[in-house]
């Protein structure tokens, strides 16, 4: 009997050495859902792409704007934001649109043919000033001269101005082309701008278009500006973004396509080496952001009209080619 229980204890013993050794040396089988899997991807490859910065994108999902946070892999939906667009040609031209502030705490962008400024709160005001183009396929975005903040846009009679967004009522004009069709930015040095005329896109010094250099090749399709001197525009194959310097107009280089990809409304952001774009039709909006200096990417979401807000531990903004 004592020589039973003995055994008996042993074994008991045994036994739990083993499931210890199990327990340590056994492979772990993940119970992370498919969305939570999805986000560390994310998270890791930002943070091996962008040196661990903190960053976050903002994007339609209409009728949501939506947040992801690339350090986190956390989205969000916008509460009291709505956005109308989506699949489809007509559609399309009516999505937000939305533009980052310099400083990643309040953004811009259009619904309804309005322009309105809001928060990740779900604050917003509207922009109300008579010489503003909101009208469909517009996009307006965020310019900071010092202190002043102002939105950038086309305007009723086809130039490029600034809209005080402290006090919409002061205007600017910094294009006097009268040709703007709906695409539009400056650059993160306020020397430049670029525009989309309908036909041909054209990058001229501000307030004097006399100068202005086209840069595309008898085509025009959504032109963007980089936080220091250069410019860029979509070419019809949607498998590449042309770069040039603003300064003179030279060709800079191309941001190709991730392989069996298209980019489509690449927008650059408020760090001169991070860009963000979209591509896809139906309910299948891929985006991806992008390190221009590198070419790499980092698949991010499906969504509509991304724009990427970076943390510039070390902005460069004001070097061309930079």
């Amino acid at each position: 009997m004592v020589f039973s229980k003995g055994l008996f204890l042993f074994l008991i013993l045994l036994a739990g050495i083993w499931g210890l050794f199990l327990l340590i040396f056994s492979p772990v089988h993940s119970t992370d859902t498919p969305e939570t899997a999805q986000a560390k991807e994310i998270i890791s490859r930002w943070s091996i792409l962008s040196h661990n910065r903190k960053a976050k994108v903002i994007y339609a999902t209409p009728p949501h704007m939506m947040i992801l946070d690339l350090k986190t892999g956390q989205r969000k939906i916008i509460p009291n934001i709505v956005v109308e667009g989506g699949s489809g040609r007509k559609n399309r031209g009516l999505t937000p649109r939305p533009f980052w502030a310099p400083d990643g705490k309040r953004f811009i962008y259009r619904y309804h043919n309005r322009v309105y400024v809001g928060n990740e709160k779900g604050e917003k005001k509207q922009l109300k000033n008579k010489l503003m183009n909101t009208s469909k396929e517009t996009r307006w975005s965020w310019w900071r001269d010092n202190q002043t903040d102002w939105a950038v846009g086309p305007s009723q009679n086809g130039n490029v101005i600034l809209v005080n967004i402290s006090n919409p009522s002061i205007t600017r004009t910094v294009y006097r082309g009268g040709d703007v069709k709906w695409w539009c930015e400056i650059t993160g040095t306020g020397k430049y701008v670029v525009v989309d005329t309908g036909s041909d896109i054209y990058v001229a010094p501000t307030e004097n278009h006399s100068q202005r250099i086209k840069i595309s090749r008898r085509q025009s399709c959504r032109p963007c500006a980089a936080p220091d001197n250069r410019v860029a525009w979509l070419p019809a194959s949607h498998t590449r973004y042309h770069i040039f310097n603003a300064v003179n107009g030279h060709p800079l280089g191309k941001l190709l396509a991730p392989p069996n990809e298209g980019i489509y409304r690449l927008n650059w952001s408020n760090h001169h080496d991070f860009a963000v774009h979209m591509y896809g039709s139906a309910d299948n909006q891929r985006m991806h952001a992008r390190r221009l200096s590198t070419g790499e990417f980092v698949w991010i979401g499906h969504g509509w009209d991304p724009d990427l807000w970076v943390e510039a531990k070390t902005q460069q903004s004001g070097k061309t080619g930079q």
